[in-house]
C-alpha cells in the first residue's frame, strides 16, 4: 500500500477545525472542555481522607463524558456531511466498545509492569506506605532491600517498556477511529496495526512532538499562570478561588490539544482508507 502524506493529512485536519468551529465548539464546550475544567479543579482534593474517593469518582465520571465528546468529534470528522445530532448519536452506541477495548489495553500494559511491581516486592516494598502517600500525597520510602542491580533492572526494564509502548501506542492510534466507522471491537486492534503499517516512524515523531508541545503548553499555563494569579489572588487550602481560575485555563489549553488530535487521526484514517480503495482499483 502507498504510503499517506502525513503533512498534508495535518494541513486537513486544522483546516476541518476552522472551517467547522461552530459545529466543534458546540461538542468541545460542553463535552470536553466543561470535563477537563472539572477534573483540573478537583484535582488538589483526589488526597482528603475524608472526601478523596468521591473526588475520585467524580473525575471518572468526567473521563467518561470528555471521552463521549472526543468520540462525538472523531465521528464528526470522519464524516463532515454527518449531522451533531448522529454524531452524538454514533458516540454514544460506540462508547462502551470503546471503554471495554481501551479497558482491554490497559491490561495489557499491567501485565507488562509485573516484572517492576515483582522486583519491588523482592525488595521490601512496604505496600501500607505506598496506601498512605496515594491518599496524603507523601513521598513513597525506597525499599530497604532495594539495591544496585535492582535498581538498574528496574531503570532499563522501564526504558525499554516506553520505547515498546510509544510503537505500540502509534501503531493503535486508529484503534477508536475504527470502532465509530467500522463498528469493529477488539477486532479494531488488528485493523489499525494494519492501517498504520508503513508510517510507523512518522507517527512517532508527530507524536513525540505532538506530546512535548502539549505538555509544555499546558505545564506552563498550570505553573506561570497558576503562580501568577495565586500571588494576586492569593488564598488556603487545596481549592481557591486562583486553582479555579488556573484550572480554567489549563483546561482550555488542554482541549485546544485534543481537538487537534482528534482531528488528525479522523483524517489520517480517512486518508488511509482513500488510499486503500485507490490501491484496490
Amino acid at each position: 500500500m502507498s504510503k499517506v502524506n502525513v503533512s498534508a493529512v495535518w494541513d486537513r485536519s486544522t483546516e476541518f477545525l476552522g472551517d467547522n468551529i461552530a459545529t466543534v465548539m458546540a461538542i468541545a464546550l460542553p463535552f470536553i472542555y466543561l470535563p477537563q475544567l472539572v477534573q483540573s479543579a478537583l484535582q488538589p482534593l483526589t488526597t482528603s481522607p475524608t472526601i478523596g474517593w468521591i473526588v475520585q469518582l467524580v473525575i471518572l465520571a468526567m473521563v467518561i463524558v470528555g471521552l463521549w465528546g472526543q468520540l462525538q468529534l472523531l465521528a464528526l470528522a470522519l464524516d463532515p456531511a454527518r449531522p451533531a445530532a448522529q454524531a452524538r448519536e454514533t458516540a454514544t452506541a460506540r462508547l462502551i466498545s470503546v471503554i471495554i477495548v481501551s479497558f482491554c489495553l490497559l491490561l495489557g500494559v499491567l501485565v507488562l509492569l509485573i516484572p517492576v511491581l515483582v522486583a519491588l516486592v523482592a525488595a521490601g516494598l512496604d505496600y501500607d506506605a505506598v496506601v498512605r502517600a496515594s491518599t496524603t500525597g507523601a513521598t513513597v520510602p525506597v525499599p530497604a532491600g532495594l539495591t544496585a542491580s535492582l535498581a538498574l533492572f528496574i531503570l532499563f526494564y522501564c526504558l525499554a517498556l516506553l520505547v515498546v509502548m510509544l510503537w505500540v501506542g502509534v501503531r493503535l492510534l486508529l484503534v477508536n477511529a475504527v470502532i465509530v466507522e467500522e463498528r469493529r471491537m477488539l477486532g479494531a486492534i488488528a485493523r489499525s496495526i494494519a492501517m498504520t503499517r508503513g508510517h510507523t516512524f512518522v507517527l512517532i515523531g508527530l507524536t513525540l512532538l505532538y506530546g512535548i508541545v502539549s505538555f509544555v503548553a499546558v505545564a506552563a499555563a498550570q505553573s506561570v499562570f497558576g503562580f501568577v494569579i495565586g500571588l494576586i489572588l492569593g488564598g488556603e487550602g487545596p481549592v481557591t478561588v486562583a486553582t479555579v481560575l488556573t484550572a480554567v485555563v489549563v483546561a482550555g489549553v488542554a482541549t485546544a490539544f485534543v481537538l487537534l488530535i482528534t482531528s488528525f487521526v479522523a483524517h489520517f484514517y480517512r486518508a488511509v482508507r482513500a488510499q486503500e480503495s485507490a490501491d484496490a482499483a
